[in-house]
């Protein structure tokens, strides 16, 4: 018994550990808002595609980044490994180049960013003064953080990171333009690195937090410099004209006839739910198999000394047996046939006969002796 509970305890905690490595994340995780991103846009008024999802560009997963594509990202938080355009970056679905935000060199900006699941880690921002945005254009200007709320300072903590402690919610951050840097169609990157996996750190000791760590990445058009009033954003292919990037009036309503360059589209039902319900569903099952795991080895032999009794009572009370079952000595001894009762005979009529006796019975009931029936018996006569 003691060996039986030892390996169902550790079979509970291999399946336990199984579950939790081979399941992904289905929750959000974070999206840049202020200022807003090319996936984040269409939220505050601008025209361009919504993006349902712009909460999760973590670079296609942890494991397609690091084991697929060794670690590599888009720079705006696409997989590394899809065609180019990817979808975030410009000439794609949504690198459509529209200016959301319009900053003067050296200036101290506004940085806001808001986060449905924490992984604990640092943010990073950086700029480029082209819109193609490449990273290593990126990586020539990485801004300064100048304060953050709320924020949890540390001692160690860099001047170019920000690290968000204070679990899911939104955090403003104040952060330092170039004062060299003037371009009329910028691009500004949010870099989130998590911090919630357990690796090797540098200095050869294992902790939370350190090695290969999920990623997430977001990138919004903004302009630097750029006089008022003047288009800053190329156009995506020649002969089209860019669209108007003002935000529209809330109090202002659409006409009922008016046209439209694309059909609106609407967010698709229920896809908000399924992460949770699968989630949910799985979860179910796994305790379904753990519930059966356990009656099997603890209560296996009640159940089946249980199932035995009531096919027993079954076959006692007259109903059919199962012609699927084996037949047992205790069901061929309760079924033994039964012999017919025997006839009782009537004692004043019948007793035995002696050898000169006459076996037929007169009307009296009477049995007649030899000498009688030789004197009844007529001459000539037959019997």
């Amino acid at each position: 018994m003691i060996n039986r509970r030892k390996v169902l305890g550790v079979t509970l905690v291999t399946l336990f550990l199984l579950l939790v490595i081979g399941f992904e994340p289905c929750s959000g995780h974070g999206r840049l808002i202020e200022p807003p991103s090319r996936a984040s846009a269409w939220r505050y008024g601008f025209n361009t595609p919504p993006n349902y999802n712009d909460h999760e560009l973590y670079c296609g997963g942890f494991n397609r980044q690091w084991q697929k594509n060794e670690g590599k990202c888009g720079e705006c938080g696409d997989p590394f490994d899809i065609p180019l355009p990817r979808p975030h970056e410009f000439g794609g679905k949504w690198g459509q180049g529209v200016i959301v935000r319009n900053y003067k060199p050296g200036a101290t900006i506004t940085l806001r960013v808001e986060l449905t699941a924490s992984h604990m880690g640092y943010f990073e921002f950086r700029i480029c003064d082209n819109v193609q945005a490449k990273q290593d254009c990126l990586d020539k200007h990485l801004m300064r953080i100048v304060s953050g709320t709320p924020s949890i300072p540390h001692a160690n903590d860099l001047k170019t990171r920000f690290y968000p402690r204070n679990g899911s919610r939104i955090y403003d951050m104040k952060a330092e333009l170039p004062a060299d840097l003037n371009c009329n169609n910028c691009v500004v990157q949010w870099k989130y690195v998590a911090g919630n996996n357990w690796g090797i750190c540098p200095d050869g000791n294992g902790a939370v937090g350190c090695g290969p760590q999920e990623e997430f990445r977001a990138c919004a058009d903004v302009s630097v410099g750029a006089k008022e009033g003047q288009d800053t954003r190329p156009s995506l292919r020649p002969g089209q004209k860019p669209s108007p990037t003002r935000r529209p009036d809330a109090s202002t309503e659409p006409s009922a006839g008016g046209d439209t360059d694309e059909p609106v589209e609407e967010p698709p039902k229920g896809v908000q739910y399924m992460g949770p319900l699968v989630a949910i569903m799985s979860l179910f099952l796994v305790l379904c198999g753990f519930a059966a795991l356990y009656i099997y080895h603890y209560h296996g032999g009640r159940i089946k000394a249980l199932m035995r009794w009531n096919r027993e009572k079954a076959q006692k009370s007259g109903a059919p047996a199962d012609p699927a079952s084996p037949a047992t000595v205790s069901d061929v001894e309760a079924n033994a046939p039964v012999p017919p009762p025997r006839t009782k005979r009537i004692s004043n009529q019948f007793r035995d006969i002696g050898a000169q006796e006459s076996s037929i019975l007169s009307g009296s009931t009477k049995r007649q002796s030899p000498l009688e029936i030789g004197v009844n018996r007529k001459p000539g006569g037959s019997d």
